[in-house]
């Protein structure tokens, strides 16, 4: 055989031990020596990982990005109100997860796509981050922007009678401190004209409506909040003033009021009618409505 076929059966030979160890993941045995050169299209064989003069380089498929929108928040930032994260469109089968935040502290516990400001967070701003995880993509994460400060109210009660011509008063409760209101008196939910001032005198138009009072309480910074009273019962006239029976008369006049034309005279006792014969002479110390009222007043009627 001669030397050129005799190292090509030894490159053959060799390269076919580097690739078999390859595969396996064993080394390869070392080349026997040699006395010519190898050229150098056997040494860019390839050779078993380390080897010198071999690529480490390993192809890696880089991570796909999400679609990952910046969430917002639905709801009023109120102590009491809950508030709802929209999340927006990411990619699909991604799963979320929220972290709620107050003046950008994360708030303990508040991990759920909803939350309910407590008192706790008066006078803070809201944001809600979200975080977007997916096999094969990189994670994500996204901040909403942040609300309006959280703002405490109450409802609003109503006090005083609902009776025509009485006058009703709102009381507002507890609210953030220097909010300023206004107010909408209602009856039957229908806003009443000119009604908006803390008080309202009862109209006698709204007899048998039910009344009730819209709160809004404003401050700079704060959200805006809008409270409704519970209504009251239907309104009711007023009961009608019992007529007393008699007056006492105190003067030395002749005459009774008007209304009360019974004159009732204490020394004898009796009592006189308009036209009787002695009506006009005598000066009563008491005025009767009606004869009935003098007689249960213990008066009996003069004979003439």
């Amino acid at each position: 055989m001669g030397t050129s076929q005799h190292w090509r059966t030894i490159t053959t030979v060799l390269t076919t031990t580097v690739l078999a160890a390859t595969l396996i993941g064993a080394s390869a045995p070392p080349p026997e020596p040699r006395t010519t050169p190898l050229t150098h299209s056997v040494i860019s064989a390839s050779a078993p990982a380390g080897s010198a003069g071999v690529d480490l380089t390993t192809s890696r498929a880089a991570l796909k990005t999400l679609r990952a929108p910046t969430p917002t928040i639905s709801g009023a930032a109120a102590v009491g109100a809950k508030l709802t994260a929209k999340p927006g469109t990411w990619t699909s089968g991604t799963a979320r997860s929220y972290r709620w935040s107050a003046d950008g502290k994360a708030i303990s516990g508040a991990t759920r796509s909803t939350f309910t400001p407590s008192t706790a967070q008066q006078g803070k701003r809201i944001t809600v981050q979200v975080t977007g995880k997916r096999s094969g993509y990189a994670t994500a994460s996204k901040t909403s922007a942040a609300t309006l400060k959280v703002a405490r109210s109450s409802t609003p009660k109503i006090t005083g009678s609902a009776t025509t011509g009485k006058t009703l008063s709102a009381s507002v409760g507890t609210w953030t401190s220097s909010t300023s209101f206004s107010y909408q008196w209602r009856a039957n939910g229908t806003s009443i004209k000119g009604a908006t001032s803390r008080t309202y005198k009862v109209a006698n138009a709204h007899k048998g409506k039910r009344i009730s009072v819209v709160v809004t309480g404003k401050k700079s910074g704060h959200t805006t909040l809008t409270r409704s009273s519970a209504s009251t019962a239907a309104v009711k006239s007023p009961a009608p003033v019992k007529k007393p029976t008699s007056v006492k008369i105190t003067s030395s006049t002749f005459n009774c009021p008007k209304g009360y034309p019974v004159k009732g005279n204490a020394n004898s006792g009796i009592y006189h009618v308009p036209n009787g014969a002695y009506y006009k002479a005598t000066k009563p110390e008491e005025c009767f409505a009606t004869t009935a009222g003098a007689r249960n007043a213990g008066y009996r009627a003069s004979k003439r």
